[in-house]
């Protein structure tokens, strides 16, 4: 009774985990909200990319076909590793980075998952091929495609965590304002499941991958359902300011001039050296570009080729050069004092900035 009970369980539990994916594969495949059907391929680069990945997981009826069975469940445990690491790094690819690679490519990177994923799906139905030197060897291999896999996401993590550094470093001057990225954040949740997975491989047990199935239902449902919601709100790609007209969008499309961009930096740094603009509060890009009455994308440029090289290194080594002046003229000063004085939010932050600019700390720099 309890083993009958078991195999329905798993049964159930496993069906609905393929249903809920063939559902998403629809859904990807024709559906698109109304509200983002004029720029849908900018909003949703990956998007194709990710209704392949939920038909993908078709590659589990071979397990619901066999439930129960050895050589079915070490298949669909290994075959799952490697399907969601090697896949999630081209949706995430595709989606942030989607003029880095060619298809080709990308192709390449999942030769190997194919390979091991064909080597496993033998045994399911040629039950001699499964033994225990087999399951060893696939071991092994399977774990070292994994890794490999696993470290390629783990450098489009670290390239995306870059690239949102240098976007928010073009814009603000206190690191306390950088928006908290999504991009950045949901960057751990693939490594999160992936480790998942990597229990459920090395468990190897039919409950244990029943419970991985009741949560990657859960975890469809609530994608769909936040898919579906028409209400859903979602910041759109920076295509075109709606504010500027015409000619200012033209005319931020073509480069400046070696002199004119050398004759603006001066203008620059001078209004802001003059007007002590630097020790403002949470002073940003936006704030700069109003007060000199320019176009954004040439103080962008002017910015990026000069010695500083982003709007943040450059006010702040402003407002660490503003410091060191008042540590000169007076070395009682409180470091806090110094810091507020110089335009940093706290001391914490004056402290970490001076350190990263000067290579010592403010005390040691008095010394």
């Amino acid at each position: 009774m309890e083993s009958q009970l078991t195999y329905h369980l798993l049964y159930t539990a496993n069906l609905v985990f393929i249903a809920t994916n063939l559902y998403g594969w629809v859904l990807k495949r024709f559906y698109v909200p109304e509200a983002y059907k004029e720029n849908f391929k900018e909003l949703y680069p990956a998007h194709r990319s990710l209704g392949f990945f939920y038909l993908l997981q078709l590659f589990e009826i071979p397990y619901l076909i066999k439930i129960g069975q050895p050589e079915s469940l070490f298949y669909v445990n290994a075959s799952g590793l490697l399907v969601f690491t090697s896949f999630i790094g081209v949706l995430v690819e595709n989606y942030f980075f989607p003029a880095k690679n060619s298809n080709k490519s990308r192709l390449l990177l999942l030769l190997p998952m194919w390979a091991c994923w064909v080597a496993l799906l033998v045994p399911v139905f040629q039950k001699e091929f499964f033994t225990l030197e087999y399951q060893r060897i696939m071991t092994i291999i399977v774990m070292v495609v994994f890794v490999g896999y696993l470290f390629q996401l783990n450098q489009i993590r670290l390239k995306l965590k870059r690239r949102m550094k240098e976007l928010d470093e073009d814009e603000y001057s206190n690191e306390e304002d950088f928006p908290v990225k999504l991009a950045q954040n949901i960057m751990w949740i693939p490594l999160t499941l992936c480790l998942m997975l990597t229990v459920n491989f090395l468990f190897n047990d039919p409950l244990v991958k029943m419970v991985r199935d009741v949560f990657f239902t859960v975890f469809n449902v609530w994608f769909m359902i936040f898919t579906l919601n028409p209400h859903r709100k979602i910041k759109t790609l920076p295509i075109a300011d709606p504010e500027k007209s015409e000619e200012e969008t033209a005319l931020a499309k073509r480069r400046i001039t070696e002199e004119q961009r050398k004759e603006l930096e001066i203008k620059m740094i001078d209004l802001i050296q003059e007007q002590k603009l630097y020790l403002e509060d949470h002073f940003t890009m936006s704030d700069l570009v109003k007060r000199m009455s320019t176009n954004k994308t040439y103080l962008s440029e002017v910015i990026a080729g000069s010695e500083y090289g982003s709007f943040y290194q450059l006010i702040n080594s402003l407002r660490v050069a503003h410091a060191c002046r008042l540590l000169e003229q007076d070395p009682t000063l409180k470091m806090e004092q110094v810091a507020l004085a110089s335009g940093f939010s706290s001391g914490s932050a004056f402290s970490q900035v001076f350190k990263r600019i000067k290579g010592v700390s403010p005390s040691e720099y008095l010394h």
